[in-house]
């Protein structure tokens, strides 16, 4: 006997296996990155995982991102945690090089990358990503790409800027990139059990009003 499901409820079946499929491939990512870690230098690819796992405001960051991208949902599962991932890359690396130190003039007014400026955005981003699971209704997603390009920046850039001394860069970048995959992946997983049930989205809401308190004590803290 054949039993002939509704469109919507293959739809939902669809998405949920791309969801579980994108996942498993993230998970698979962060298990050879850390067996190639045992083999290479441990400690310099531990620094770079602990970093974002242990840091609260990175920590809170991206739990947000994932749970956007997966209330969002469609090719935003994938797209817009991978967009953050290769943007943090870019800002890791460009605090490896303590581009800090360099300014820009234009005209009058000096710009530059300091301190106080990345730990600033840092909790901006904390602030708007628990606000994006209030507003996530009316986000478009190229502007989410556009969005968590940005702080994605910022993010790695602190990481970079934070690098141990004596440790290999390129096994620290490996390091918190593999644990950025891994919290985005908890996010997503979070994000698509509370699209599942009005409860949970309510302890969901519930968990983005302390973040965003969180994001401003962030901000707030930057300056003592």
């Amino acid at each position: 006997m054949i039993i002939a499901l509704p469109i919507e409820v293959k739809m939902k079946w669809i998405s949920a296996h791309r969801l579980v499929l994108f996942s498993s491939t993230l998970i698979f990512i962060v298990a050879t990155s850390s067996s190639y870690a045992h083999t290479a230098n441990n400690f310099s690819f531990r620094s770079g995982l602990f970093h974002p796992v242990f840091g609260p405001d990175h920590l809170i960051a991206m739990l947000s991102v994932g749970i956007v991208s997966a209330l969002i949902g469609g090719t935003a599962l994938w797209r817009v945690p991978s967009m953050f991932v290769l943007s943090m890359i870019v800002g890791g690396w460009l605090g490896l090089l303590n581009l800090d130190m360099l300014a820009m003039d234009a005209g009058f007014i000096e710009y530059y990358v300091s301190d106080l400026i990345v730990e600033i955005v840092i909790g901006l981003s904390v602030v708007l990503f628990g606000l994006s699971i209030f507003w996530v209704d009316g986000i478009d997603e190229r502007l989410a790409w556009i969005t968590v390009s940005s702080f994605g920046l910022f993010h790695g850039y602190a990481h970079g800027m934070e690098m141990p001394p004596g440790t290999l860069p390129f096994n620290y970048v490996g390091g918190f990139v593999a644990g950025t995959v891994g919290i985005h992946v908890s996010g997503l997983s979070i994000g698509w059990l509370a699209g599942k049930s009005e409860r949970l989205m309510g302890w969901l809401r519930a968990c983005a009003a302390v973040s965003v308190a969180a994001g401003v004590y962030f901000v707030v803290s930057a300056f003592g």
